[in-house]
């Protein structure tokens, strides 16, 4: 259904499009919305974007509206972009402007998959379509070459967020998906949720054959400890902004996953 929906909004918001000789305006609030952007050419069309949009540098440069926490509205409705691109999580947050003539486009990363539809959304609502097509098709031809390069498939992956709790990646987490399109597997994907709390008890039980740490857990002697035969890798900040961000670096993560069981 909801590529249906997608489909019907790309084609309706293109024929607007090809009616119109305005180049419309963008305000995005999540970096991976950014990255597309720049990535389909038009970040001349971003107006602003938010304090954690990092990537490319280029991105800092642009007006700061806030982040999904606090929006400046004094300055959102003084540059008055068209269209205001954020999560599904967030509709609720900037449905409001809509009075103001500024159009919410709330985004639903679920899988690699949904990051190809969105790319594709993207490149219609600016004017970008053949540009987002061919990203679209590069984007698969590395993530079937990343896929490829991976020589010991099927190794299970612990991903730890936290300790104190215990918190990992659920079924419904985008980089479950990631994992898997790099010939791997979480061991945590059967569980029907985004990032669960799990017990030790658990945790011990799925027998994990790596276990990849984020950055900015500091818990790692303790890790340790628990897994003590077990391979564990801790992540740099660099690879988990692109890991964590479902966007045009998604390749890179498939890569870094595909790549932990040949080291």
């Amino acid at each position: 259904m909801f590529k249906i929906l997608i489909n019907i909004l790309i084609f309706s918001l293109f024929f607007c499009s090809s009616v119109s000789a305005k180049e419309p305006s963008f305000a995005s609030l999540i970096p991976a919305i950014t990255e597309i952007m720049y990535a389909i050419d038009a970040q001349d069309m971003l107006k602003a974007v938010s304090s954690t949009c990092d990537f490319p540098q280029e991105a800092k440069k642009k007006p700061v509206i806030g982040d999904v926490f606090f929006i400046n509205e004094t300055l959102l409705l003084k540059i008055k972009p068209e269209y205001f691109l954020a999560l599904d999580t967030s509709e609720f947050i900037i449905n409001k402007y809509k009075r103001f003539g500024i159009k919410p486009v709330c985004l639903k990363f679920s899988d690699v998959n949904s990051i190809y539809d969105n790319i594709l959304l993207l490149g219609a609502l600016t004017q970008k379509k053949e540009n987002a097509q061919k990203l679209v098709s590069n984007l698969k031809e590395k993530i079937t070459l990343a896929k490829k390069s991976n020589k010991n498939p099927d190794k299970k992956i612990l991903y730890v967020i936290s300790v104190q709790p215990f918190r990992t990646i659920g079924g419904k987490s985008f980089i479950t998906s990631v994992i898997e399109a790099s010939g791997n597997h979480s061991v945590t994907g059967n569980l029907d949720t985004f990032y669960p709390v799990i017990s030790l008890e658990y945790v011990i039980n799925q027998k994990p054959d790596i276990v990849l740490v984020d950055c900015n857990c500091s818990d790692d002697l303790y890790i340790k400890k628990i897994f003590p035969d077990t391979k564990i890798v801790k992540m740099t900040k660099e690879q988990a902004d692109i890991i964590n961000r479902p966007s045009v670096r998604v390749h890179k993560s498939v890569e870094f996953f595909a790549q932990l069981g040949n080291k």
